[in-house]
């Protein structure tokens, strides 16, 4: 891969402001990619890092980024498009209007063009003429009669140019706008209503009422939660050794596998969470400041970890696909889950792994892949699990297919996530400018939440052993070579 890091370096400044180009693809029409300045504003949809109010002039030291939204191609298929948005229950985006502001757009960048070449040739016959009154004196009168003619078109084209223009930047606006909340197309096999369960490893019919991780972690001293609740906490002892153990487990197995880890930044500008199609009520956004302005946001291990770090940038899949995987904090807004303690916490570690490569069939491979080998790893601990295809409503605006890896919460009476793979075909790389090293093509990406070891952890202490004052964990063996399993 080489990224341009100048241009990644700059994104991330504050005070950046970016050039982005819009493509529509219609035609062989060279001006129907045009350039934006990049201001800040609230738009009629709502504000965007992504697009940026078309100017008559650039500065051409600010950052050229192709935005490639590809409307032509969804609107091709128009009764797909509509019948995703339905099952992702999405109803605020009106098709029809789009298509029209399309159709439209594509009429008075036409026109716009027209009259731009009618401009150019007023002033190639504007230098002519004057080229031939000096070499033809007795003739003048007639070529400054014919001199005014052109100068008059010239001038009444430059007025038309400058008349059309708001209306094709206020539709471009409105295109431009609308398509950014237009979210991935569907897999053919994501289910359209309810999550599809595809495997279950053992017995989740223990409905039966036992201590919660909650409980087990005061009575035996395994967990400290702080006076602000259970979305504060500190494991001590064998807790805090068994978290490096399953983080180490997991990261050790994925090096082997030829997955190259990365240290990731947990600060991210707007212009990263909007292109991996995230709401910015989704992540943490720090307070802002009227003497410090910020659009940074906290999100920490996530996949604008990796996203951060390949934006604008050429990437080389020779040797596809390309794998990386890091570890750390990851931080979510608050719940309203306070009393399921590290079920829903605020900050917890998690192993993040993170694939590229050129084509859809190799992407859906890649996502295969990367369930069967964890839903492998997941069946050792001997908990009840399942593996389980989420249904569209449910999955983010990137996803193209979500699959999650579920275990039993005793206490809950219920599964929750500890793991899942998520396709984002190219989605992203689209918005953000990631490419092929050699060529315009889009990269396609896999995204995996590998481990949420906080939530691994309280499912695990659930299912130890209580006898009279002593505690047992359940049976790792394929953890011992990381960790001393208190007896």
């Amino acid at each position: 891969m080489q990224p341009i890091r100048r241009m990644i370096t700059l994104c991330q400044s504050s005070q950046c402001q970016h050039v982005l180009k819009l493509t529509y693809k219609h035609g062989n029409c060279p001006s129907i990619q045009h350039r934006f300045y990049c201001t800040a504003g609230e738009y009629k949809y709502r504000k965007s890092a992504l697009f940026a109010k078309r100017q008559r002039k650039v500065n051409q030291e600010n950052i050229p980024v192709e935005l490639d939204i590809d409307i032509e191609e969804r609107l091709k298929v128009k009764g797909q498009l509509l019948s995703e948005l339905s099952s992702r229950n999405i109803h605020d985006i009106d098709v029809d209007q789009l298509e029209r502001d399309y159709e439209n757009l594509k009429e008075l960048e036409k026109r716009e063009l027209e009259l731009e070449g009618q401009k150019r040739e007023c002033t190639k016959k504007v230098a002519i003429l004057f080229q031939a009154k000096k070499e033809n004196v007795e003739s003048s009168a007639d070529i400054e009669k014919e001199l005014k003619n052109v100068v008059e078109i010239g001038r009444k084209t430059k007025k038309q140019i400058k008349d059309l223009f708001p209306e094709v930047t206020s539709t471009a606006e409105r295109v431009a706008m609308t398509s950014l909340n237009l979210p991935n197309r569907l897999h053919q096999n994501t289910p359209l209503s309810e999550d599809k369960v595809e495997e279950n490893f053992g017995i989740d019919t223990d409905k039966s009422e036992s201590l919660s991780h909650i409980e087990i972690g005061e009575l035996f001293d395994l967990i400290k939660f702080s006076n602000v609740g259970n979305r504060a906490f500190y494991f001590k002892d064998s807790l805090a050794l068994l978290e490096h153990a399953l983080t180490n487990y997991f990261c050790e197995g994925l090096r082997h596998d030829g997955y190259t880890q990365l240290t990731c930044p947990e600060f991210f500008k707007s212009l990263i969470v909007e292109g991996c199609g995230i709401e910015s009520e989704q992540v943490l956004k720090l307070k802002q400041r009227p003497e410090n302005p910020s659009d940074d946001y906290l999100a920490g291990m996530s996949i604008m970890s990796f996203i951060a770090y390949v934006a604008k940038s050429r990437i080389n899949l020779t040797n596809e696909p390309l794998k990386y995987f890091s570890c750390g904090r990851s931080y979510t807004p608050e719940t309203q889950n306070h009393s399921s303690g590290l079920f829903h916490a605020t900050q917890s570690v998690k192993v993040n792994m993170f694939s590229m490569c050129r084509d859809w069939e190799i992407c859906d491979s890649l996502l295969q892949t990367e369930k069967n080998n964890l839903w492998n790893i997941y069946k050792q601990f001997n908990i009840p699990c399942r593996l389980v295809t989420i249904s569209s409503p449910l999955l983010h605006r990137s996803e193209e297919m979500r699959i999650e890896i579920q275990f039993w919460a005793k206490s809950l009476h219920k599964y929750l996530k500890v793991s899942s793979v998520s396709m984002v075909s190219d989605y992203i790389s689209r918005r953000l400018m990631t490419r092929h090293y050699k060529g315009t093509l889009p990269v396609y990406m896999v995204h995996c939440e590998a481990l949420d070891v906080t939530r691994l952890i309280a499912i695990l202490i659930e299912y130890g052993a209580i006898q009279q004052d002593t505690y047992s964990f359940p049976d790792l063996e394929f953890l011992d070579k990381y960790w001393i399993h208190p007896k």
